[in-house]
């Protein structure tokens, strides 16, 4: 029994010493393996781009709902303007730093006149200004006449505002008054109160000129947008000159004028934000067009978007040669 009892102590003390030394050796592994893990951190073969990008499943399909646009768009400036944008004095004007992509003046022309007459003429395509009215107003409707003194056609029952143009008149010694001067003007056709009647029910068609309330006359420009406000009742902002009471001076005239053509880009700025896509790329296309024609002054490669966030930043007092230039 002593004999067998030594054996047995032995035994047991061989397996303490062999099932230690395993477990021991799992342990430097383990914490081998915890020590390489812990390195890693802070590190990662992901691009630093995509990291903190929400991904949500829609159609099927993971979407990276990081906003594309704005990375892109915030890339694309930070190559084409300077880092700080602040007021350069140009003349009488304040022009932003930064206009790297700035369309080319012609002779004569202001620095905000250049952009305006991109602006009119993309906006001033019948197929795109018809698009345009058509999202804002389903009631709305637009027509051409042949001579600035030559109305409407009026439909039966019906007394909805039409935006009406006429080109200029081409007939040989023929000018159509002030309007005479080779630009298309755009006017309102709409069915308003008779202030003149006793009746206080009494109605008539009225015609309303953005020349008599906003605009210098013969400015063309904004003509068909002040018109397209009219017509949708979206006039706030704009100061209108028969309201004005007792004699307005040349100076105060000069300022209304500017105060109304730079809120009514500003309204168009906004209306462009929120057309839908269909309308975007047709004007895109229309200002890719433009770009090719070398007297549009638009530099090569200049996209619609940057055309657009250079119309964001002028300012009111980019607008005074414009203004002074009118006659």
């Amino acid at each position: 029994m002593g004999l067998e009892h030594c054996l047995r102590f032995v035994v047991d003390a061989f397996h303490d010493v062999f099932v230690g030394s395993y477990v021991n050796y799992l342990s430097v592994l383990y914490i081998m393996a915890v020590t390489r893990s812990n390195s890693s951190i802070g590190t990662s073969s992901v691009s630093r781009n995509t990291r903190g990008a929400s991904k949500t499943r829609k159609g099927g399909t993971i979407k990276n709902t990081a906003t594309k646009s704005k990375t892109n768009k915030s890339v694309r400036n930070k190559s084409v303007r300077n880092k700080s944008i602040g007021t350069k004095p140009i003349g009488n004007k304040s022009v932003k730093e930064g206009f790297i992509q700035r369309i080319n003046p012609t002779e004569g022309e202001s620095i905000f006149e250049s952009y305006l007459s991109v602006l009119i003429h993309l906006l001033g395509t019948q197929y795109i200004y018809g698009k345009i009215v058509q999202e804002i107003s389903d009631v709305v409707t637009i027509q051409e006449v042949p001579r600035k003194n030559v109305l409407p056609v009026l439909e039966r029952n019906k007394f909805d505002p039409i935006i009406y143009y006429y080109k200029p008149n081409t007939k040989k010694g023929e000018v159509d008054g002030e309007d005479g001067d080779g630009e298309t003007h755009y006017r309102v056709y709409s069915y308003e109160k008779n202030e003149s009647s006793r009746s206080k029910n009494a109605f008539k068609w009225k015609i309303i000129d953005p020349y008599d309330l906003y605009q210098k006359k013969k400015s063309h420009g904004f003509c068909q947008m002040f018109a397209l406000y009219i017509a949708t009742n979206r006039t706030d902002g704009f100061l209108d000159k028969t309201n004005v009471k007792g004699k307005i001076s040349k100076e105060e005239l000069a300022a209304l004028h500017r105060r109304n053509t730079f809120e009514c880009l500003k309204k168009t700025i906004k209306l462009i934000e929120n057309l839908p896509e269909p309308i975007i790329n047709a004007i895109k296309i229309e200002f890719s067009d433009l770009e090719k024609d070398p007297k549009n002054g638009i530099p090569f490669k200049m996209e619609f978007d940057d055309f657009v966030d250079d119309l964001k930043g002028f300012k009111i007092a980019d607008l005074n040669d414009y203004i002074a230039s009118l006659k």
